[in-house]
């Protein structure tokens, strides 16, 4: 009665719907009042613009629920997680459906309220034109309110089978060391990890893939589009559990992307835009690891493994994200030019062996002083260039320079021509060597101008140590080309300036795999209702067939088959144009709308098919 009594004061309406109006007071036909005559309880000319207001008012609920949705389920899931009970886990996931479902029985309330009006105007307006005046007039009434009503129904679609992804972590961007190791998950633990999460989160979390590396912890996850906020919910409950960290802190460093968002971020990390090194190539490796264990299936022999817990989402995410890190460093010279010291140090010596040592730098004879970190980045940036170049790696410990030639990473570039001496032996490798890169833990000069001296050939002196392990009068000896940090620092500045401009020839081919992805998610959540449908009209393609066969009994095999063949046919020919239209490129909304029309219009309940996980050889279900 408060909705009718406040819509019936506003002029305006009351104006547009006087015509109506007045028909309803005589009666709803036109003609004078008989006595006796049936007259409707409330005037159409009141009703719509009753209807319009309820249409708003219910808008206005169905907001209030997405913002208790935001805030208070956010509060309850932080106590949820601060309480530790496992046994309370699924709490949080029950209210949010339970909101999510207030939401879409507000959704339909507001649908028969439009309807039930309409029905009503159809059984009132008998006459062909007093019914096209009233839907003309139920139009221009409601169509200022119904019509952005409807287009937040819209926007606000869901459909249960449509999957998001997300990516929340740290990097080095934002997070200090002491801060990553909290976070910090052994490669061999990635899937163990992974499974806890989804086991923490319930429903929330379909599927998940976690990169660690010195640099990032990222967890990749996807979460049905109907509770992708509580998903995310959860993955940062899980990780307030697991680091101990508190609220405010995790605020702090944790990043968080959705949508094409976080795929555009998977993408850039993948090519190297996003590294400490503008366009390093390892990081391409460490998400193929990622793809590896998210995909990795567990045979009965492996009973201790854990497997992956990558569904076609995640899995689909990480494989383009492997193809743009290979097209980005194809295409463009994001990878061209030292942007490392280590790096630096080898492009430096090859840019120079022929104008000052009169050699390839293939044919180089190096020697390396230390078996740190440094050293061993140098003889991986070297061995990556010319894996059979001569080295003799020369450190105090001969056990710790051989672990650093037998190490995977250094091993699998090169080094079959490497060999080991003591530092007691110096001034004899370096009596016949070319190259002299040190870079030992030593606070003093290690090398000086008098073990240099009367040298009959030219020699390249190298030195990343701060403070220096080579003598600064080395240089001022004959036949001495000599570099430290800060000519190597040079380098990568104009190094570092050329790969900057292939940035946006980088950014823009992932542009373009974003939005293939995009389109290729979008498609999924149709598929089980596609593959639905195409069942309905199989049966009824069947049962149509049925009565054919009845009704023509004397046809021969060969004209039933005819037949048959001519009816799918027509059938086959039904389903094309849905196909074509599922098949456009489109916004995610749009085709969300689109696949909850053919939901409802046809009462489909999804079907799932299985196929193999990218890059897998294990089946997976589409749409789960």
């Amino acid at each position: 009665a408060g909705v009718l009594a406040s819509t019936r004061r506003r002029p305006g309406v009351r104006r547009r719907a006087s015509g109506i109006a007045a028909r309803d007071r005589q009666g709803g036909t036109g003609a004078p009042e008989r006595e006796g005559a049936a007259k409707p309880s409330v005037g159409a000319g009141s009703v719509e613009p009753a209807v319009a207001a309820f249409v708003k008012k219910v808008a206005l609920v169905k907001e209030m629920a997405r913002d208790m949705q935001r805030t208070d389920l956010e509060r309850l899931v932080t106590r949820l997680s601060e309480l530790n009970k496992p046994e309370l886990r699924g709490v949080y996931t029950q209210v949010a459906k339970m909101l999510l479902a207030l939401v879409e029985a507000i959704d339909g309330l507001k649908d028969k309220a439009v309807a039930a009006r309409r029905l009503d105007l159809q059984n009132q307006l008998t006459d062909p034109e007093e019914l096209s005046e009233g839907r003309h007039l139920w139009i221009s009434d409601s169509s200022a309110v119904v019509a952005p009503a409807n287009e937040t129904m819209l926007e606000a679609k869901t459909v249960d089978t449509s999957m998001e992804v997300h990516v929340l972590g740290l990097s080095h961007h934002k997070s200090s060391v002491d801060v990553r190791e909290r976070f910090a998950v052994p490669m061999k633990k990635w899937n163990e990890y992974a499974r806890e999460l989804v086991e923490f989160a319930s429903s929330s979390v379909a599927e998940v893939a976690v990169l660690s590396t010195c640099n990032r912890f990222e967890i990749f996850f996807a979460t049905p589009e109907i509770s992708q906020y509580s998903g995310l919910l959860m993955v940062r409950a899980f990780l307030q559990a697991k680091t101990g960290l508190d609220h405010d802190t995790l605020d702090k460093c944790l990043f968080h992307h959705s949508g094409t968002d976080a795929v555009r971020h998977v993408f850039e990390i993948s090519s190297g835009l996003d590294s400490l090194v503008l366009g390093e190539a390892q990081i391409l490796r460490q998400v193929k690891f990622c793809h590896k264990y998210a995909i990795q299936r567990v045979s009965n022999q492996d009973a201790g493994a854990t497997p992956g817990s990558g569904g076609k989402f995640v899995a689909k995410l990480l494989q383009d994200a492997l193809t743009i890190g290979k097209d980005v460093r194809t295409k463009t010279d994001i990878g061209k030019g030292s942007v490392s010291t280590s790096s630096a140090a080898v492009e430096l010596m090859a840019m120079r062996a022929i104008p000052t040592l009169k050699k390839s730098a293939a044919d180089l004879r190096v020697a390396v002083l230390g078996a740190g970190r440094m050293a061993r980045l140098f003889l991986i940036a070297l061995f990556s260039k010319f894996p059979d170049v001569r080295v003799t790696v020369v450190n105090r410990s001969v056990d710790r320079a051989k672990a650093v030639l037998d190490d995977n990473t250094v091993g699998g570039r090169g080094g079959t021509n490497a060999d080991i001496a003591p530092m007691h032996e110096l001034r004899q490798v370096v009596e016949v060597a070319d190259v002299v890169f040190a870079a030992t833990g030593s606070e003093s000069a290690i090398l000086h101008a008098a073990d240099v001296q009367g040298r009959k050939k030219p020699l390249m002196l190298i030195d990343i140590s701060v403070p220096l392990n080579i003598a600064p009068d080395c240089g001022d000896v004959d036949g001495m080309f000599f570099y430290t940090v800060d000519d190597l620092n040079q380098v990568m500045r104009e190094n570092e300036q050329g790969r900057q401009n292939e940035v946006e020839k980088a950014k823009n081919l992932i542009k373009g795999q974003v939005k293939s992805y995009a389109d290729w998610q979008a498609m999924q959540g149709a598929t089980p209702f596609l593959y639905s449908w195409q069942e309905l009209a199989e049966e009824i393609k069947e049962k149509e067939l049925a009565k054919v066969d009845k009704i023509c009994d004397d046809l021969s095999p060969k004209s039933k088959r005819k037949v048959r063949k001519e009816v799918g046919s027509v059938v086959n020919d039904l389903l094309r144009p849905v196909y074509s239209s599922f098949g456009q490129q489109e916004d995610k909304q749009a085709k969300s709308f689109k696949i909850w029309a053919m939901q409802v219009l046809f009462k489909l309940e999804p079907k799932y098919k299985t196929r193999e996980l990218p890059g897998s050889s294990e089946p997976s279900q589409l749409g789960s």
